[in-house]
């Protein structure tokens, strides 16, 4: 079987080495690389240059000095490229000495050419790599922002709750069986209220939750509680800063056990911006809320 060639290219590719790095492997160490094909473009290497390209990475790592890595390659690769130069069909030269000049120009152009287009496949690599790693720091910054603006958000609702306290007591916050029970409202004798998928009740904690559901980061909501005349008040304060708008809420709700022994929390009161909700209003947004919840 013949011969097996490949280019520098390829070398590179195999060893997980840059492209200008094998060039410039071959340049200083150009009489121990075996090679065939005349120079430039046409130049062959064969497969066994695997070797000789990897030792002189080693040894580079190594920091061996130029006159150690040359001798080395003289003792261990020397027979090789004998071996190589004696396949090498003898040519005596038909040409006149201007044609020998002017072929070896072209050769060196053509290698010239050759290596540019390596360091062109290089440098678009490292910048694709640069533009990637760009990328995910972008989207990391904007992650840890919105972490940090969430926190914001918290510590001035807590500030704001724990300024509404005199003396230093624990925040008032309603139990969880009172939260998770089913929100209703009295309506003609009965108690209405939402039962979503799976039979699950809508709750006050759902209420909470759905409040809180911000629309974009433009949108702060603060919630505090307040326990007054044995009912639970729920205030809600809501700022649009991209229009320049606060609304504030005012829920009273309490714990009621209807005619069938069913524990729930009812909503006695809603009001909004200093208006209380008429009781046709507060059907419409129970109607509302039983269609988002099974939504």
């Amino acid at each position: 079987m013949g011969k097996k060639y490949i280019s520098l290219r390829e070398v590179g590719r195999r060893l997980g080495i840059p492209p200008s790095t094998i060039v410039y492997y071959k340049d200083k160490f150009e009489k121990y690389i075996p090679k065939e094909g005349g120079e430039g473009r046409r130049t062959r290497y064969p497969s066994e240059v695997l070797d000789i390209f990897r030792r002189i990475r080693v040894m580079f790592d190594d920091n061996w000095t130029t006159e150690q890595i040359e001798h080395e390659l003289a003792l261990k690769f020397n027979v090789l490229l004998n071996e190589q130069q004696l396949d090498q069909p003898f040519d005596q030269g038909t040409s006149s000495q201007n044609m020998q000049g002017l072929s070896g120009v072209l050769a060196k152009i053509s290698d010239a050419l050759d290596n540019q287009s390596l360091f062109r496949s290089e440098i678009r690599s490292l910048r694709d790599e640069v533009a990637a790693l760009r990328e995910e720091r972008d989207k990391e910054a904007r992650r840890q922002q919105e972490a940090v603006n969430e926190l914001r958000r918290e510590v001035a609702s807590l500030r704001r709750r724990l300024s509404g306290k005199r003396g230093g007591g624990d925040i008032d916050f309603p139990p969880a069986d009172f939260l998770a029970g089913p929100l209703v409202i009295a309506s003609g004798g009965e108690y209405l209220g939402v039962l979503g998928k799976g039979r699950k009740h809508f709750s006050l904690q759902d209420f909470v939750q759905l409040i809180e559901r911000k629309e974009s980061d433009a949108v702060a909501v603060e919630t505090s509680w307040k326990r007054q005349n044995g009912h639970w008040v729920l205030r809600i304060c809501v700022e649009d800063s991209s229009k320049g708008r606060e609304r504030t809420i005012v829920l009273v709700a309490k714990k009621t056990v209807t005619p069938s022994r069913n524990a729930v929390t009812e909503i006695i009161r809603l009001n909004i911006d200093g208006n209380d909700a008429p009781d046709a209003l507060l059907l419409t947004l129970f109607r509302q809320l039983k269609t988002i919840f099974n939504g």
